[in-house]
């Protein structure tokens, strides 16, 4: 079902996840496949793509849709804490327990909990949330008692996680049991024909939200969307509307949106370094692009070509440094910070 209102779209099964694009719908074609399946997730992407989104179209889908979705931020919590937030404790377990504590396992008893930003966890609570995998059992803190546990876990990260692994940061065991299924967000970049319909559909939000008109945005403005790289993702271009509808004009979008984050110097030389690898599409290609995407302009076509140069050029000089990333970006005449954005928009791992 396709609902509309002015000019975007949005997906009745899969709610608040906006787009059209070949990229948004693989993501909906995985959440349906594997909604009803009783299998963790591992759910990847940047920050701000919409990766609790995903969670809980994901838990809406599924046959544990009436009980709770609860979301812990494994970063937002200090360590010496988690513990007592994700599996409970008992009175007198530590200094200020004042009473019994349900954790966030037990509360999500029966539903879905997501674990966003996994990969922060320290190694013993990485252990502990195995042991909930491994045995649906839980022990509260300061309790020698388990307690049966019936909970979907989906994880979340923008984080390396095989690199964790490397490290020895992260266990390889977990990492298994959590990447059953995994599901990819892709960055906003690589979705840009989903740019105005997000934006519409914010308009719409936040224009009802603040009791505010909307507001129109003209070509030029639209123009600095489209060639904005959008590192913040999805919601970096939800708080730009935000303020647009707040303030009732536009102009600030030129001053907000720092184009690239990265200097024109690092820009220029990646290009020129990419531009050795470049390969003409055949005419197969081009007919695919523009069936693909309806009414895809010039512009589009040209930024998808240079993103599959730079991506190329990019996997080139990881392989011939065998992943030394910071041998690899002077190889490229970037900046550190610069291919590591990349290697993270590309979605690259060894």
């Amino acid at each position: 079902m396709r609902l509309a209102s002015r000019n975007f779209f949005w997906d009745a099964e899969y709610p608040m996840i906006v787009g059209e694009s070949d990229a948004i719908n693989s993501v909906k074609e995985k959440i349906g496949k594997v909604s009803d399946k009783n299998v963790t997730v591992l759910i990847r992407g940047g920050s701000g793509t919409g990766k609790e989104l995903v969670a809980r179209a994901i838990h809406l889908r599924s046959k544990r849709k009436e009980q709770r979705f609860v979301t812990v931020n494994c970063a937002a919590i200090p360590s010496e804490l988690l513990e007592s937030e994700l599996f409970g404790h008992t009175k007198g377990a530590f200094t200020g327990a004042t009473h019994d504590k349900l954790g966030k396992f037990e509360t999500a008893h029966r539903g879905t909990i997501l674990l966003d930003e996994i990969g922060s966890l320290s190694l013993p609570l990485q252990a502990k949330i195995l042991q909930v995998l491994e045995d649906q059992r839980l022990s509260r803190l300061g309790s020698v008692n388990e307690t049966p546990i019936d909970v979907r876990i989906i994880a979340a990260t923008n984080s390396n996680l095989e690199e964790k692994i490397s490290e020895g940061t992260f266990r390889t065991d977990l990492y298994y049991r959590l990447n059953v299924v995994s599901i990819v967000v892709p960055p906003l970049r690589e979705r840009r024909q989903d740019i105005f319909l997000l934006t519409d559909y914010f308009m719409d939000k936040y224009s009802s939200e603040l009791k505010k008109d909307r507001v129109h945005i003209d070509d030029s403005v639209r123009e600095h969307f489209l060639q904005y790289h959008w590192p913040g993702n999805v919601r970096e271009l939800e708080n730009i509307v935000k303020g647009i509808i707040a303030l009732q004009k536009t102009d600030t979008v030129y001053t907000d949106l720092k184009l690239r984050e990265v200097t024109d110097k690092d820009e220029e030389a990646l290009s020129s370094r990419s531009s050795g690898l470049y390969q003409i599409w055949d005419d197969g290609k081009i007919r695919q692009l523009i069936e693909d995407e309806g009414d895809v302009c010039l512009k589009t076509i040209r930024g998808q070509y240079v993103a599959e140069v730079e991506r190329q050029a990019i996997c080139k000089a990881l392989e011939w440094t065998r992943w030394n990333r910071k041998k690899a970006a002077k190889l490229l005449g970037v900046s550190y910070k610069t291919l590591l954005n990349r290697i993270e928009e590309f979605g690259l791992t060894k």
